[in-house]
């Protein structure tokens, strides 16, 4: 297989479905020797905030000289912004040469009807390359869940876990609790387990985990983040005794996602010898693609992969820090999601609004969106199914002075970021 021939086969590979497990993942990996278990792994869960604690780790490791691959899901760009060691992405050579070394383990398996996903496939690669170019660490973003999800095949990890909300209730459960057992599934025998301040439910739940599996369970408080200033372009900040620490990510979560990447970082600093002001460095040089990022100015035009009702309830609040006279929205959602409720969230805060369909099996259909819109809304709403001449519409519809958000998917933000981008490059 060639470059573009290896990555159809991984976005296109069907199996027979089945329940979720680890075995088969397992299988494969150990036809390599284990790659998984080569170096130091951080392993991140949660419904939100995964991505940036992400960044902010691997940034802050990378600047004390360390050689740190980063996992995440999905991507937004292409599929090697997935596999990154130090930030730089995984080159198409080496993401070809590897996944042809998988597809010859993949097809033996098939003959024995032992059989692995694309996503399967994918983690499989970044476990691998993290091993050939021997990383110092592995920072590994969860897909899903946890405790059966494709990255959850490591023997030793420094389980995270971000702020766990409702989502995916089909999948994981119902409930704070059933969610955060299943998250909780990361947590090895003798760990020593992060987390963001939970909801009690979800906080009991992961505590009883850990005491189960002998691990040592560490939650920061809120109030122990001191929010100095925040503006659409950063936000200044102390936690415990670091002080004026400051990040690029809009949004006064963001910090709480640092201070939970600096509780780590203490916990690694003597082990490590990592350096106070390198910390801070690399928590300022944390970037997350489609995470409430400026694309342009004249207008504002924002891109964020808000998906759920806690993170589009962040969301809308942090869009309050912009200042503008018209919001023009882009928006879309995924048919499994709380639609009732982030429906009315993103409608408030928007003048015009502009709808359009996801490129995925489980999209809204564009008639049924706009129906559920007009049902509590007597603001315009554009109804245009081609996600190109959705984007011209919100362009046409906004001055110098508006601001255009589009959000409701990360799978939307995937196309809408890149329809953007060009309309931004012809455009100069």
């Amino acid at each position: 297989m060639n470059y573009i021939e290896s990555v159809k086969w991984v976005e296109n590979r069907n199996i027979p479905l089945g329940e979720f497990t680890t075995d088969n993942i397992k299988k494969l990996l150990e036809l390599f020797d284990k790659p998984q278990d080569k170096y130091k792994v951080i392993h991140i869960t949660g419904t939100n905030g995964k991505g940036s604690t992400a960044s902010f780790l691997s940034n802050a490791l990378l600047a004390n000289n360390l050689k740190v691959g980063k996992f995440t899901s999905p991507y937004i760009t292409n599929i090697r912004e997935q596999v990154q060691i130090n930030e730089d992405y995984i080159s198409e050579d080496d993401f070809t040469k590897i996944a042809n070394e998988v597809r010859e383990k993949v097809e033996f398996l098939d003959s024995k009807e032992i059989y692995v996903s694309g996503f399967e496939i994918i983690t499989s690669i970044a476990f691998i390359y993290f091993s050939k170019e021997k990383v110092d660490f592995g920072v590994i973003e969860v897909g899903m869940g946890g405790r059966v999800d494709s990255t959850n095949v490591m023997e030793k990890s420094i389980p995270v876990f971000c702020h766990i909300s409702l989502d995916h209730v089909n999948i994981l459960g119902n409930n704070l609790h059933e969610i955060a057992k299943e998250k909780g599934g990361i947590i090895k025998e003798k760990s020593n387990v992060f987390s963001y301040p939970q909801e009690k439910e979800a906080s009991d739940t992961l505590k009883k985990i850990s005491k189960e599996k002998n691990s040592n369970y560490n939650e920061f408080k809120i109030e122990e983040v001191k929010i100095i200033s925040s503006r659409d372009n950063e936000t200044v900040f102390n936690f415990r005794k670091h002080k004026n620490l400051k990040i690029n990510l809009v949004g006064e979560y963001q910090a709480y996602n640092a201070s939970l990447a600096i509780t780590i970082l203490d916990f690694l600093k003597d082990e490590l010898n990592l350096d106070e002001d390198l910390i801070k460095k690399g928590l300022e040089n944390a970037k997350n693609i489609g995470r409430i990022e400026c694309l342009s100015k004249n207008p504002t035009i924002l891109v964020d992969g808000s998906h759920n009702l806690d993170s589009v309830e962040r969301l809308v609040e942090n869009i309050k820090k912009f200042n503008y006279d018209k919001l023009i929205l882009g928006f879309s959602l995924l048919k499994d999601k709380d639609h009732s409720h982030i429906l009315k969230l993103v409608e408030n805060i928007a003048d015009e609004i502009v709808i359009t369909e996801i490129d995925n099996y489980r999209k809204t259909d564009l008639k049924d969106l706009e129906r559920e819109f007009k049902e509590f809304s007597n603001k315009n709403i554009y109804a245009i199914k081609d996600r190109e001449e959705a984007v011209s519409k919100t362009f046409e519809l906004a001055s110098e002075k508006d601001l255009i958000l589009w959000c409701g998917s990360l799978y939307l933000i995937k196309d809408i970021r890149k329809i953007i981008l060009d309309k931004i490059k012809k455009a100069d």
